[in-house]
């Protein structure tokens, strides 16, 4: 593996190909951990390679074994795509409220401002209602609350890619309906 590392360091495509072709398993098992608002799983999949690039790149055989370098370098850059998408453009999400709890928000905003709110989870919740399938709600919900793919797997009885498309939908539908 050492001698396979050195060889991409130097540009070696093959190398390379045959590194990431070795780790593309642990890339998608730690893309699908997380979710990127406005994204989908491939722009995911696009930051662990970059990741594993940067180990490729970065690695120093002296300071430890290079498949825990690489997961470390993946994982981070994974988080720091997530964290950069939640930041500016997406920062209404990162404080989201249950929709079921937005009728009991007492805060000390206008009431112009409380009522925008009230309308404006209303209007999720009619989008979800309406043109959300079953197991799109389903799915959403649990994603929302929290559980991870397996788990959502586990409680629907559908398979990995009926869940994520599931989910794709949901979110294509809320932003098409909003």
């Amino acid at each position: 593996m050492e001698n396979l590392i050195a060889l991409a360091k130097q540009g070696d495509q093959n190398a390379i190909e045959q590194i990431v072709n070795q780790y593309k398993g642990l890339i998608r098992s730690l893309a699908n951990k997380f979710y990127l608002v406005g994204g989908n799983k491939e722009d995911l999949l696009q930051e662990g390679m970059l990741g594993l690039f940067y180990a490729i790149n970065g690695y120093d055989q002296t300071k430890g074994a290079f498949p825990a370098f690489a997961k470390l370098c993946v994982t981070r850059q994974i988080l720091d795509a997530v964290q950069r998408d939640g930041a500016e453009k997406n920062r209404p999400l990162a404080n989201y409220v249950e929709i079921e709890l937005m009728e009991d928000v007492e805060d000390q905003s206008s009431p112009l401002q409380n009522l925008l709110s009230k309308e404006y989870a209303q209007k999720v919740a009619t989008v979800i209602k309406e043109h959300l399938t079953q197991t799109e709600r389903k799915v959403l919900q649990l994603f929302a609350s929290g559980y991870t793919y397996e788990d959502i797997m586990k409680c629907t009885n559908k398979s990995y890619k009926a869940v994520d498309g599931a989910l794709q939908r949901a979110r294509k539908k809320l932003i098409q309906f909003m």
